[in-house]
């Protein structure tokens, strides 16, 4: 055993590639998604991609260095978890003149730094490191496929370093462009950043591309190869030759046709209807490969040149070119990403022991602490206290609970006769996932007692026939005795139930004619000596409290009466 023991910790100590949580094509996955410009996009998102049937679809973001308002980026990643989507999130730099600045020296540690203080939808975090460097203007207006190897290695690196959910996608290349000062060509980028990094595909989850139906985003959706809608393919056959052997998903964050609508109409181009003639034909064939994780056509709404073609959304409106009608009506799939869920209370909600054949109310907060919405709606969602055997508990309905928020977990519980030690388990289960929120050894005692001494007056013989006990738990009743006997002013309570041992009880002893005295007092798993404070005679018309009101009953008693209950007959 000691040398698998020492086989372990050495295993750990070795640093090996760090992969993401999971492979998104192992669980139900809504493909379909769009990419956006703003935030304001999201709810046209959600209804354009989780639609006939689906849900969680994908949305593509671009999020930039000088834009990193944890505040704001939170709000977005609450609103698409709210709406299902899944974020697909593009980093970048900044712009510099009239391209995209080069990323500085300490950008990963930042990025990753930043992006891992914000609570994703769900466990997969999927970030695409930069966009199109194989573009001058993409890149400080440099062609250096080395250096991006490096950054893209570095980010990879640190980011998973970071945490284990970052899903690492590279940045989208221009299959299409060509190899002339400004673009360099695809495979040529490619080969040389393998030579750079021979590594590099150990840090990648899966791929990214650009599969634009050229030429001039005009092209049939039949078309096989490259420069095509099946660039991915021809990207993916590539890589093999480049001495890919894992499988990398396929993420395609930019795809889909121009169209004649924009600032300008332009007749030369595809109508919508063409458009969303070529997405059908899209979606029945190249799309149906099953290596693809997400599909983001660019782009949602862009109201201004240069993109005014691609815009789905008419410039000017709230309404939207037919393509998109188009768009929502192919049949998705409801996916069902992991999520990590983790619930904590704010005290220990069972306490250490109770009392056998008892009924109790139990409550403390519970806070939402994974990445999930807690509702009831979802009636996967069940509290479950694992005892053997089975105590009967039930619980209050809990209220919706997004991240960061708190809902009070009330318990009714009812425990067995059979005095002893009960393992237990407090748990949130969803679906097959169980969160346990508590855990513990609950000790069940008999039912305890209390002793009370009382002093009535200043009577030698403290004898009452006739007393009340109240218990009382803060300011709830949780037992009346009535008809009490003390002898000598002592009496004793049995058989106390429905308490808890080891907490504060408020003790109250109502004799007749006495002015009502408490004690308060923890409570002993077995018995508990209580002496209450001297009662005095000034209740007469036993109403619990000194009034004008015991004026006249004083006077309707008989002087021997009043005697003795201060000193006795």
């Amino acid at each position: 055993m000691w040398q698998l023991f020492i086989f372990l910790v050495a295993l750990l100590c070795v640093p090996l590639p760090i992969f993401a949580k999971y492979d998104p094509l192992s669980v139900p996955n809504n493909k379909y998604g769009i990419h956006i410009v703003e935030p304001n996009d999201i709810a046209d998102a959600a209804r354009l991609v989780n639609s006939t049937g689906g849900d969680w679809g994908y949305v593509t973001l671009v999020m930039q260095e000088d834009d990193r308002d944890h505040d704001k980026w939170q709000r977005v990643f609450n609103q698409m978890r709210s709406l299902h989507l899944l974020p697909i999130v593009r980093i970048a730099t900044h712009i510099q003149g009239d391209s995209w600045a080069k990323p500085y020296a300490d950008s990963a540690k930042d990025w990753a730094r930043f992006l891992n203080s914000l609570n994703w939808p769900a466990e997969n975090r999927y970030v695409v490191i930069f966009n199109e460097p194989n573009h001058a203007n993409e890149w400080g207006k440099t062609l250096d496929p080395e250096d991006y190897a490096r950054v893209l290695k570095d980010h990879a690196q640190t980011l998973k370093n970071t945490s284990e959910d970052f899903f690492i996608l590279p940045a989208g290349l221009d299959v299409s462009a060509a190899s002339d000062g400004r673009s360099l060509d695809a495979a040529t980028y490619l080969s040389r950043m393998l030579r750079a990094e021979p590594s590099l595909f150990d840090y990648l989850d899966g791929w990214t591309s650009h599969s634009y139906p050229n030429p001039a985003f005009s092209g049939n959706p039949f078309a096989t190869g490259r420069g095509t809608l099946r660039s991915f393919q021809w990207e993916m056959q590539y890589l093999e030759q480049l001495g890919l052997t894992k499988k990398l998903p396929v993420f395609i964050t930019e795809t889909g046709w121009v169209h004649s609508e924009g600032v300008t109409h332009n007749s030369s181009l595809l109508s919508s209807e063409q458009v969303g003639n070529h997405i059908t034909t899209a979606a029945s064939i190249a799309w149906q490969d099953p290596s693809i994780v997400a599909i983001t056509p660019f782009v949602m709404n862009y109201q201004g040149l240069p993109f005014d073609h691609f815009s789905w959304r008419k410039l000017g409106s709230n309404d939207f070119y037919p393509h998109f009608t188009v768009y929502q009506n192919i049949a998705k799939t409801a996916g069902t990403p992991k999520q990590r869920e983790k619930y904590t209370l704010n005290n220990k909600i069972i306490p250490e022991s109770l009392v056998a054949g008892s009924t109790y109310v139990l409550s403390a907060l519970l806070k939402n602490e994974g990445q999930g919405i807690y509702s009831q709606q979802d009636n996967r969602y069940v509290v479950e206290l694992m005892t053997e055997p089975k105590f009967l508990m039930v619980y209050d309905p809990l209220p919706v609970m997004e991240p960061s928020q708190y809902g009070t977990l009330t318990l009714h519980m009812e425990t067995p006769n059979a005095p002893g030690a009960y393992p237990y388990v407090l748990r949130v289960r969803h679906g097959t996932q169980d969160t346990v929120i508590e855990t513990g050894s609950l000790q069940l005692v008999p039912p305890p007692s209390i002793d009370i001494n009382i002093q009535l007056g200043w009577r030698p013989d403290n004898s009452a026939p006739s007393a009340t006990v109240l218990i009382y738990d803060n300011l709830t009743l949780i037992h009346k005795v009535q008809g009490v006997s003390f002898t000598e002013g002592k009496a004793t309570i049995k058989e106390l139930r429905n308490v808890v041992p080891g907490n504060k009880y408020r003790v109250v002893v109502l004799v007749p004619y006495y002015l009502p005295q408490q004690h308060i007092t923890t409570l002993k798993a077995d018995t508990t000596t209580v002496t209450v404070p001297r009662l005095l005679p000034f209740d007469f018309n036993q109403d619990g409290t000194l009034t004008l009101g015991d004026i006249p009953a004083l006077l309707s008693l008989q002087p021997n009466f009043i005697a003795a209950l201060f000193v006795g007959p």
